[in-house]
């Protein structure tokens, strides 16, 4: 079993594996929507500095972008979640658990939030241990008793300890980057095509100038139609690429944070009741797209009684039953 500092380790290293897939799918998506513009506006060879500048442009964009989302990750992903931050005499009891457990941790305090949804779960998120964050929902709040509720936010906790929420931010930025690009192509697009039906109207009455507007309007329109197409790809593609990306650290994850949440309580039967609740449970969340429902200890379920499709398809979490049986196993060594 690995050790905090070996998970610690684990986690920066993968970090910078899923940045590098990252910056290499931002490339590709930008070369290729500049190598489509080249071919649409040369006659006759590719000029090849085209897709060379889009992909530049691509990347220092995602540069920008990714880096004022990390800064603000906890206030994005708190506000998908529709959670609101915590005082301590809203919650003394709540604060207790999470006192006691970052003070083991030899971390500092994180915000504390909670939602209002009746599904229960809990995530965690920040850049790193000092500017982190713990949402718990309301229907977890109500279900679990002391013991369970401190085996969640250990769980929780061990995210934050381990640098975990740091890759989980970096793939959250990058994945709303390309989600983005794609919608602005699309927008972009649609409004040059609208633009260009009616730029030849501006023409004048002689021949040559209405040929040329009628040049110019088709050169928009073709122009909008790349943009939009170019779009819809990236929606299409290059989207579930980057959830793919970003879901792929998620299941070792959990099961890590299981672990290290049991060194810090010292007690398997309080995450082991709480897992069970889980699993037993069917409260349907209110929020099923919530950017934060990668990060979940448990996977969400609709309202029509179904794990969302992403989550089902790219597993993002391991089974209960997996997970109970492994902490069932430390509870026997013990």
């Amino acid at each position: 079993m690995d050790t905090i500092n070996q998970q610690v380790q684990q986690n920066r290293r993968r970090t910078w594996s899923v940045m590098a897939f990252f910056v290499v799918l931002i490339a590709v998506i930008g070369f290729l929507i500049g190598l489509v513009f080249a071919v649409a506006t040369q006659d006759e060879s590719i000029d090849w500095l085209i897709p060379t500048y889009t992909m530049v442009g691509f990347l220092i964009g995602a540069t920008i972008y990714s880096f004022f989302v990390y800064m603000s990750v906890t206030n994005i992903l708190m506000k998908s979640a529709n959670a609101h931050q915590l005082q301590e005499s809203d919650d003394p009891e709540l604060f207790n658990i999470v006192s006691d457990l970052v003070m083991v941790a030899h971390i500092p305090m994180p915000a504390i939030y909670l939602t209002d949804d009746p599904s229960p779960n809990a995530f965690a998120t920040g850049r790193d241990p000092q500017h982190a964050a713990v949402a718990v929902t309301k229907g977890l709040r109500e279900m679990m008793n002391r013991e369970e509720l401190e085996g969640v936010l250990a769980h929780e906790i061990s995210h934050i300890k381990n640098y975990d929420i740091r890759v989980s931010s970096i793939t959250v930025a990058l994945t709303t980057f390309i989600a983005g690009a794609g919608t602005v192509l699309i927008v972009s697009g649609i409004s040059l095509i609208r633009g260009g039906r009616w730029f030849s109207w501006f023409g004048s009455d002689s021949d040559d100038d209405a040929k040329s507007s009628w040049a110019i309007a088709v050169g928009i329109l073709v122009f909008g139609l790349i943009m939009w197409l170019g779009g819809w790809i990236i929606r299409a593609v290059g989207v579930p690429v980057a959830q793919i990306l970003q879901f792929s650290v998620s299941r070792e994850r959990e099961s890590l944070a299981d672990v290290s949440g049991v060194n810090l309580t010292r007690d398997p039967q309080g995450l082991i009741n709480a897992l069970t609740l889980l699993k037993n449970d069917t409260t349907p969340t209110n929020n099923p797209t919530a950017k934060s429902a990668a990060l979940y200890i448990n996977e969400p379920v609709t309202r029509q009684g179904k794990t969302p499709f992403l989550a089902k398809m790219f597993d993002t979490h391991p089974p209960l039953d997996e997970r109970i049986a492994r902490l069932k196993r430390l509870l026997g060594e013990q």
